[in-house]
């Protein structure tokens, strides 16, 4: 069946059945519809009152040997790894072990003098500490990551870096952070990373599907990752696992993910008052973020919304995305191995079942236009985008997937079909930080500094705290010295 005949005939079948259909098959619907049209392989859990009501797993966990994907599959679920990282915090802060209050330093003693040096657990876990991410580092990606690091070697890589602002007054978004974390519960209990998580929350809930991993292990039923790239698919890069401990070296099951899930609701790993605090924004605006979570209304249609704790997670070709509804006891879970997806678009859509609301499918604009660049090329996608934009009703944009199609063609050189894509995006999305960044790139790729420069500052007018645009911006104007 082609793809427009499979649109059609979802489209129909959503729209003439909804009364008469469950919500296990309204669910089943939607993430058929959206494995058809090549943005959802991996496995999916949704629950609601405490109780699973649907799960189901789409497309091949490996394409090599064309295994597919299973509900008991194993995901690398990147940075949804926090969350279970500050749980364990946590636990240790139950413990005695460790204090909220106490700083870096308290636990590391080489800290002693740097920048970070006062930063508070608390901080580290909030990501208010100020201090930076790893996309400092100009050639992070491929070079270091790919390269095995002793902890005491990883963190000489960020221990001296200068804060970017005074502890606790903004958010900043900060894996370094999280693996220092891991870095302080190691040397406080003596144990690895790795054992403490085992003891102290996988083997206590029954998470026997999950754990934290190192590229020599070889775990039974693990998916391979993929990046979806222009109509097929290709192997992800390698990263090193020792530099994402604390941050996003996990894999787990969506089984498991409800089991941790059930955990948090049920108080049977952290007493209440610290499960509070964990649920609780430390800093409201722009993020909401407490400890592990981003705590804030989800909103699932253009008038609805609910109080909620969710994470994202990416690593080399995976991505995960979880979301709990606590007044309801429901979670929907999605661990995918190809990237990239409209995890938002999908989760939503998700959430409108659970809240009886309608759910239309619209065919995804970005899947058109990709198309479109291949076969008739840029500038006819742009024409294409445009009447598509006008036609709503059949049609959804999502501008996250309309940006990674520019940087995907940057990654494969196509600069002249990047740049034209790319600055549609830019007049289209202007008020995304992102798109102004690979706007920049783009620019900076065909040696049009200047334009570069200008985008680079358009996306720190809107996220001043932007640091990929800072250390691009830095960098031309100090040549132009």
């Amino acid at each position: 069946m082609k793809r427009s005949s499979i649109f059609v005939y979802l489209f129909f079948l959503l729209s003439t059945t909804a009364i008469a259909q469950s919500k296990e098959e309204k669910l089943d619907e939607i993430m058929k519809a959206y494995h058809n049209y090549n943005m959802f392989d991996g496995a999916v859990l949704v629950a609601e009152n405490g109780r699973v009501i649907y799960k189901a797993a789409f497309g091949l966990a490996n394409r090599e040997w064309n295994i597919p994907n299973a509900t008991d599959t194993k995901f690398m679920i990147g940075s949804v790894s926090k969350p279970i990282t500050a749980m364990l915090m946590l636990i240790q802060v139950q413990k005695g072990l460790i204090s909220l209050d106490k700083t870096i330093a308290d636990y590391l003693p080489q800290f002693t003098g740097k920048p970070a040096a006062k930063v508070t657990i608390k901080q580290l876990l909030s990501h208010t500490s100020g201090m930076p991410n790893y996309d400092i580092t100009k050639d992070f990606f491929p070079r270091i990551s790919r390269q095995y690091y002793s902890r005491e070697d990883y963190i000489k890589l960020y221990m001296d870096s200068a804060l970017a602002f005074e502890p606790g007054t903004r958010y900043h978004y900060s894996s370094w952070g999280y693996f220092t974390l891991g870095y302080i519960m190691e040397k406080v209990t003596g144990k690895s990373y790795s054992q403490l998580m085992k003891e102290d929350i996988f083997d206590k809930i029954g998470m026997s599907s999950s754990g934290s991993y190192f590229h020599t292990q070889v775990v039974e039923k693990r998916a391979t990752g993929y990046d979806y790239s222009f109509g097929g698919y290709t192997s992800s890069d390698f990263r090193d696992q020792s530099n994402t401990m604390g941050t996003g070296d996990i894999y787990s099951t969506v089984e498991d993910m409800f089991k941790f899930h059930l955990a948090i609701s049920n108080n049977t790993l952290l007493n209440k008052e610290l499960t509070e605090q964990m649920l609780t924004p430390t800093l409201k605006k722009p993020w909401w973020y407490g400890y592990g979570w981003f705590n804030k209304y989800y909103k699932y249609t253009d008038t609805d919304s609910v109080a909620s704790n969710f994470h994202l997670g990416m690593t080399e070709g995976f991505i995960s995305f979880i979301i709990r509804i606590p007044s309801t006891n429901s979670l929907i879970v999605i661990l995918c191995n190809s990237s990239p997806t409209d995890f938002f678009g999908i989760t939503g859509n998700l959430a409108k079942v659970l809240y009886n609301k309608p759910v239309r499918m619209k065919e995804p604009v970005h899947k058109a236009i990709e198309k479109l660049i291949n076969e008739q090329g840029a500038i006819k996608a742009v024409e294409a985008f445009k009447r598509m934009k006008a036609d709503s009703s059949h049609y959804y944009i999502d501008w996250i997937s309309m940006n990674f199609l520019a940087d995907q063609l940057l990654t494969l050189k196509r600069y002249e079909e990047a740049r034209i894509i790319s600055e549609n995006n830019a007049a289209e999305f202007h008020n995304k930080d992102l798109v102004m960044v690979t706007m920049g790139n783009i620019y900076l790729a065909l040696n049009r500094k200047e334009d570069a420069i200008t985008h680079y500052k358009k996306a720190l007018a809107i996220n001043p705290d932007y640091e990929e645009a800072k250390n691009r911006l830095k960098e031309l104007e100090g040549n132009k010295k």
